[in-house]
């Protein structure tokens, strides 16, 4: 502090210094020249930097941009227009980005800029609340579930997030996710294969949420021909075509609760188009009619592939996927997350022992390796299928289920189709001869899929732990197979 500038605007440095250290929130100013002047205790704890490593340096040093013109407080000194309510990244902390959300103000005087400022939000207090009020809403479905949790409620839904079977810490982290999805109103894209249990997780939000009471409306948008599809979710006016009545469609339906689109890749591009300026207006107007119709739901959707897919072969409207996409809540498939596979067999046994009054306590241990082996393109409803059918024909007072008796549109999952190439044609032992078939068909799938292990194990049908299992007893690195095809 200058020691000559008068005692009393000393004092009111000082003063307002020492407000700046005890205040919530994080303050940085830089000058005219880009220095940073100003960095206060807040902002070191939400940026997880120190004020001495910052103050005095130009902005690109201490953030390390590389040059002035990446600097975000040096455009706005020039622009001299406000940034309100950002959320961005700027500093990273073992790799992963530090976010915060932030307002940032240029300072002028009698025409003269003098430097920018930030004020970062200390967020801590809200995300314990979130996380608090997410454990009371838990406790709360609790309760109401003491009974038989599985009858359809009065809402129109039959799922909550304690219907989710699975213990991998895939499935634990995306409840958790959607559970803090359930808290906001945004619109929410949930992707995930045929089979996964989008609608499930699509309940348990609704339920979970502040709307939990109010209708949820489910529409498969595949499932319903083209030329009724408009009608069904917008509504219809008497005489709009031949036959058409009076009626409300599924966006008013939904009333203040949640619409939800299942299968939103399958819906033609045309009505895509007209769904893109319902969300973007949030009016909904009848087929025929001339009335506009405020929309109150939230708006749920669901795509059974990768939306990037879906976007580059022309089935899904790029702008219509960043409206939808405000919240995205990925499903990992059952093969990438074995310990659910078993979660579920245990379930599903114990769910038609009920229906068929059988004894099955657990899986043999052949069944269970080949419901770990096999790839599983139908999920959870595939595997249901095949519980369902092998308890059916399973002999009254066996303990355990086996793939005995297995009906043969079933043989795929415990005998892969795949055709394994021809066996060569030396006097080797039989393990010997099955051991360079073998390594010789994984090692043909992971050159066709570049070493890509994930995509390789669905190639070859199986899991990617045992993929991962079968190259290391083979000895198949890519170090050892490229050097070997350079010999």
């Amino acid at each position: 502090m200058s020691a000559t500038l008068p005692p009393d605007v000393q004092d009111r440095l000082y003063c307002l210094e020492k407000i700046l250290d005890v205040i919530n929130d994080g303050i940085i100013m830089s000058d005219a020249e880009g220095r940073v002047v100003l960095y206060n205790q807040a902002e070191e704890k939400l940026e997880d930097l120190r004020a001495e490593d910052m103050v005095g340096k130009f902005l690109w040093e201490a953030y390390r941009y590389g040059s002035e013109e990446l600097s975000e407080h040096r455009a706005i000194f020039r622009s001299g227009k406000a940034v309100i309510n950002a959320y961005k990244s700027h500093t990273y902390k073992g790799g992963a980005p530090k976010y915060v959300s932030y307002s940032t103000y240029p300072i002028e005087r009698d025409g003269v800029k003098l430097g920018v400022f930030s004020v970062s939000k200390n967020e801590g207090k809200l995300q314990a609340l979130l996380a608090e009020t997410i454990e009371l809403r838990r406790l709360s479905l609790r309760r109401e579930q003491a009974g038989d949790h599985r009858e359809e409620r009065k809402n129109g839904t039959t799922y909550s997030f304690s219907d989710i079977v699975g213990s991998s810490a895939s499935t634990l982290a995306t409840i958790r996710e959607a559970e803090t999805i359930a808290m906001l109103d945004n619109t929410v894209l949930i992707i995930g294969e045929t089979g996964t249990g989008k609608e499930v997780y699509a309940q348990s939000i609704h339920n979970f949420s502040r709307k939990g009471t109010e209708p949820f409306v489910a529409v498969n948008c595949a499932a319903i021909p083209e030329n009724l599809l408009e009608s069904i979710l917008f509504g219809s006016v008497k005489g709009a075509y031949t036959g058409a009545q009076d009626h409300a469609g599924m966006f008013e339906e939904a009333e203040a609760g949640t619409l939800f689109l299942d299968e939103m890749n399958s819906m033609p591009i045309a009505m895509q188009t007209k769904l893109l300026r319902v969300l973007q207006e949030r009016k909904v107007r009848r087929v025929g009619g001339m009335k506009t119709i405020p929309v109150r739901c939230r708006i749920m959707c669901a795509v059974n592939e990768d939306p990037r897919k879906s976007i580059q072969e022309g089935r899904l409207r790029q702008d219509l996927f960043y409206r939808i996409a405000g919240l995205c809540l990925y499903i990992a498939p059952i093969r990438e997350r074995p310990e659910d596979v078993l979660d579920l067999s245990a379930f599903f046994i114990d769910k038609y022992n009920r229906q068929l009054s059988k004894q099955i306590r657990f899986l043999s241990r052949e069944l269970q390796q080949s419901v770990l082996d096999y790839a599983w393109p139908g999920n959870v409803r595939e595997l249901e299928h095949v519980i369902e059918n092998l308890m059916i024909r399973q002999e009254e007072g066996q303990g355990e289920l086996s793939a005995s008796g297995a009906p043969r549109h079933l043989k795929d999952v415990f005998h892969p189709r795949a055709e394994p190439p021809q066996a060569p044609a030396r006097k080797d032992s039989l393990s010997k001869a099955l051991r360079d078939i073998e390594k010789a068909y994984i090692l043909e799938s992971l050159e066709k899929n570049r070493w890509n292990i994930a995509k390789s194990a669905r190639d070859l049908g199986i899991i990617r732990q045992s993929l991962l299992y079968r190259m290391k007893k083979l000895e198949i690195t890519a170090e050892t197979y490229k050097n070997h095809t350079k010999q």
